[in-house]
């Protein structure tokens, strides 16, 4: 299963500033993605932390044993008018460009602007906390919803 995954608002609080509040949630996703049902999960990174920094320097950021899982990043579209269903768009065709469209995917996000179509696929993180422990069993309802499809 893919997990196209956004950083702001999901590993760390959209009004993270310093070093110190980046990256906080990282502990709470890769316990939740080292479970055995897990395993075989892969991310593709579709945040905008991805326009300034290569896929290995955002990979960086998780614990050594994780990074494998990173497996790239989604293209960045231009911006014309709305941003309704822009990040939706860049996995569509992150999906079509490495023929993957069949595979079973999620995405990770807290903007339900950058979705449309295919919103109950994404699972929204409250921009305020990123995810957190008690989000984990709706998360795996989420999933186990769509690894099924």
């Amino acid at each position: 299963m893919l997990i196209f995954l956004d950083f702001d608002g999901v590993l760390h609080p959209t009004t993270a500033q310093s070093s110190d509040s980046l990256w906080t949630q990282i502990p709470v996703l890769e316990t939740f993605f080292r479970q055995p049902e897990y395993v075989n999960c892969r991310f593709v990174i579709d945040s905008t932390w991805r326009i300034h920094r290569s896929v290995c320097e955002l990979a960086a950021q998780f614990s050594v044993d994780f990074r494998h899982k990173i497996i790239g990043a989604t293209p960045v579209l231009p911006i014309s008018g709305s941003l309704k269903g822009l990040r939706e768009r860049e996995i569509l065709l992150w999906l079509r460009d490495f023929g993957r469209e069949n595979e079973a995917w999620i995405a990770l996000d807290d903007m339900r602007t950058y979705f449309d179509e295919y919103s109950d696929r994404v699972f929204f993180c409250d921009s305020r906390t990123g995810l957190t422990v008690q989000d984990l069993p709706e998360l795996a309802a989420h999933l186990a919803r769509f690894q099924a499809a």
